[in-house]
């Protein structure tokens, strides 16, 4: 006879807990470049199986791409630090059109500013709190009745497994190196160029051998840190990982009820800090980086007017408009982009409509600048990226000949 529900005791699902938050979140912790002090945290890492996978998951890009008008190419995004970065500051959030430069020496100590240091400080802040609530989780082990040797040997274990585990990766997971003198002009002015879903873009300043630094550089695991070969680094960790899962799985469904709700807040203040540990890290990486411009802007025509008045320099010399497919491919939006470089201070939006009305030769209703068909309007249907009417007019509007596209590479 089965006993009655109010005499079988409490029973928690905790494996759940441990992968509450998701292996993407983990995984993006990860590749986000974690600093020291993220590193020192006194916390678990949420999802412990994702340490016992391959380390394939270097290699792979991140969701974003840049386009370069003056390298008039596009590539995925490979820094998974800014990736994060992006994400967590709602960079690319409807409207919003935000510039950065980058400043001379923004990884080194002797570029770092004061909004730079204040995030290092506050980072850790962070991890001594982390401390003092895993201290304050030990004492309560001690001191609760129920509380066994499996809560503190599964704390301990758990948690200094996991800064063992995050101080590997610090050490041994670098960003690929790209010395300067493999580096064409390094010191040339480069931009890159993220659109968002609608009305939104980043744009990213400085001189081409930091624009690829924080753009290009995937991450990769040193060949062999001291001394000892990679794949031996990795299958210590992996294989560690893994019993680390098995001496859990097995322990807590043994301990009491109390053992049980000492692991799930150890594994709550985890999951924390993940959340709170992206944000922090995101901020971190854009101190290093100076604000230019931070606007809303209404609609995609005043994001590519932004862009095109920004990169006209670029226009002039690589015509990156027609590669990057930034446009459609009209009579109208191809005016458009000639014109709106010479009347800066006339609103982009209105300066379109004004085209149309001209190409129409009579008034027309207000066309969606993502609408695949204008009223009025003829397709260009040749397969030249520049049509002969823009390099003419584009030859008035800059000072100078139009320039042979320089090699960029």
């Amino acid at each position: 006879m089965a006993a009655s529900s109010a005499l079988q005791p409490w029973a928690f699902d905790v494996s759940s807990l441990m992968v509450l938050i998701g292996e993407d979140e983990e995984r993006t912790y990860r590749l986000s470049r974690r600093s020291l002090s993220q590193c020192l945290v006194a916390v678990p890492v949420v999802g412990l199986q994702n340490y016992v996978r391959s380390y394939d998951l270097l290699l792979e890009p991140t969701s974003f791409t840049y386009f370069s008008p003056y390298g008039v190419k596009s590539a995925p995004l490979r820094n998974a630090q800014l990736s994060n970065a992006i994400k967590n500051g709602r960079l690319l959030e409807d409207q919003r059109y935000t510039v950065f430069s980058i400043p001379p020496n923004s990884e080194s100590k002797e570029g770092r500013g004061k909004t730079n240091k204040k995030w290092e400080l506050v980072l850790h802040l962070w991890a001594a709190t982390t401390w003092a609530l895993f201290g304050g989780l030990l004492v309560g082990t001690v001191l609760i009745p129920g509380m066994t040797w499996i809560s503190i040997a599964t704390c301990t274990v758990y948690t200094g497994w996991s800064i063992v585990l995050r101080l590997t990766e610090y050490f041994n997971v670098r960003p690929a190196p790209v010395p300067r003198n493999v580096v064409t002009n390094p010191d040339l002015p480069e931009a890159v160029f993220i659109m968002g879903r609608n009305n939104s873009a980043l744009v990213l300043e400085g001189n081409r051998k930091d624009v690829k630094d924080w753009t290009s550089r995937g991450l990769v695991y040193s060949d062999q840190p001291l001394g000892i070969p990679s794949w031996m680094w990795q299958a210590f960790t992996r294989l560690g990982s893994l019993l680390v899962l098995l001496f859990i799985f097995s322990a807590i469904p043994n301990g009491s009820t109390v053992d049980q709700v000492g692991f799930i807040l150890l594994n709550s203040l985890a999951q924390a800090n993940v959340l709170v540990g992206q944000w922090l890290n995101g901020e971190y990486s854009l101190s290093k980086l100076q604000k230019v411009e931070d606007t809303r802007l209404q609609t995609r025509t005043h994001i590519y007017a932004n862009l095109i008045r920004r990169f006209k320099d670029a226009e002039q010399r690589f015509s990156w408009i027609d590669v990057s497919g930034l446009l459609p491919k009209t009579s109208a939006w191809e005016k458009w982009s000639v014109e709106v470089v010479c009347e800066e201070n006339k609103d982009p939006k209105t300066l379109y409509k004004e085209i149309v009305r001209s190409i129409d030769g009579s008034s027309t209703e207000e066309t969606d600048p993502d609408a695949t068909v204008i009223k009025g309007d003829q397709r260009i249907h040749s397969p030249a990226p520049v049509s002969k009417s823009r390099a003419r007019i584009r030859g008035k509007i800059f000072n100078g000949p139009v320039s042979l596209q320089e090699e960029t590479s």
